[in-house]
């Protein structure tokens, strides 16, 4: 008899510490729950929301979910063991990131977009009726996110795309593009400064505020949201991670790039060499100047000097004249004897010959 008092005891206690155990359940910080009671929903607990956004979810449970209890915060709850249960759901922002899709651009541009999307579940109990899970809800995202991806791109050229802002400091709403060099056949495009630096020209392109990156982006994100709260969901924001030519392409457009910078690259060798024979031709034109310059000053100098000399030997020559002409007398042997001349004088010797006139026994 005790035996089966104890049976029933430890039955009793086992089912008591089962009801305890399921009676009781807590919803953390970062979690928001919905209870069901035979499938139908009796209760919503949400995290931290603000004072319009439970205002909205209440006047949407209102209209659509008469007779569900809302509650707020984080704690412990009860249910009714075996009867009702409890859905779980992530309260954080969720991350959304699918591999690239394949956009056609309006200036027909062939592009793989990778973009990402931050998201969250904003009414728990609309997003358990419309996707019950967060697959499912990714699943939904998909086909809003890149259908609103595509459709705006398509509107836009790439550059605008690409870039990431509409308005540059100094430039208003003007931007300078990232191929900035107007290219001609000509040097007509390039200015020298005072420094002698090459500039280039610069093109500029006017645009619209609703274009560029960011823009593009907003709009998406916007449009986005109104289709995702009809899922419970709230997109928070919409990036493109990049945006890359097909590979198919890519090889294309590299060699382009290369035939662009190596014509900048002639065309700034050729104003190189161009500047370096102006250089070169000045430089000789002054050594010139300077050589011309020297040689008249050269040769002032030396009439100069050779008047000032002559004068000197005609006084001395005057002061002198015997012995005049006793020089000029050795200057005439000079002339006519050279190195291997001979000379033939008289008997009376070489010294009358040398202290006679000049010529006198030619």
């Amino acid at each position: 008899m005790k035996r089966v008092k104890h049976i029933i005891y430890g039955l009793a206690a086992l089912f008591i510490l089962l009801v305890i155990t399921g009676a009781f359940f807590t919803v953390s910080e970062t979690e928001q729950a919905v209870i069901l009671q035979l499938g139908n929903p009796v209760r919503v607990i949400v995290g931290d929301r603000t004072a319009e956004e439970i205002a909205e979810l209440e006047l949407w449970m209102e209209e659509h979910a008469q007779g569900v209890a809302l509650s707020q915060g984080a704690g412990l709850y009860f249910k009714i063991p075996f009867i009702q249960q409890v859905k779980i759901f992530d309260d954080r922002i969720l991350e959304y990131d699918d591999p690239p899709a394949d956009v056609v651009t309006k200036d027909k541009k062939h592009i793989k977009v990778d973009c990402y999307a931050r998201w969250r579940i904003e009414n728990p109990l609309l997003f358990l009726r419309s996707v019950r899970s967060e697959n499912g809800a990714l699943s939904r995202l998909d086909d809003i996110i890149y259908s609103m991806i595509r459709q705006e791109l398509g509107k836009s050229n790439l550059i605008q795309i690409v870039r990431s802002s509409n308005n540059p400091i100094g430039l208003d709403d003007y931007v300078r593009l990232v191929n900035n060099v107007a290219y001609t056949d000509t040097l007509a495009d390039i200015v020298i400064d005072e420094d002698g630096e090459i500039q280039e020209t610069i093109r500029l392109i006017r645009m619209t505020s609703t274009q560029g990156r960011i823009a593009i982006l907003e709009r998406v994100a916007q449009t986005c949201r109104v289709m995702a709260r009809e899922y419970g969901i709230y997109i928070v924001d919409v990036r493109i991670k990049r945006a890359d030519l097909p590979i198919e392409n890519q090889a294309a457009v590299f060699t382009r790039m290369q035939a662009e910078r190596n014509r900048i690259s002639t065309r700034y060798r050729a104003e190189g060499r161009r500047m370096s024979n102006v250089i070169i031709a000045d430089t000789d034109l002054r050594v010139d100047s300077i050589e011309a310059n020297a040689g008249r000053s050269a040769l002032e100098f030396r009439g100069v000097a050779d008047s000032t000399a002559a004068a000197i030997y005609a006084n001395a020559y005057n002061s002198y004249p015997d012995f005049y002409g006793f020089v000029r007398s050795l200057e005439t042997l000079e002339t006519v004897l050279n190195n291997n001349g001979q000379i033939i004088v008289g008997t009376d010797g070489i010294f009358e010959y040398i202290v006679s006139d000049p010529g006198r026994f030619l």
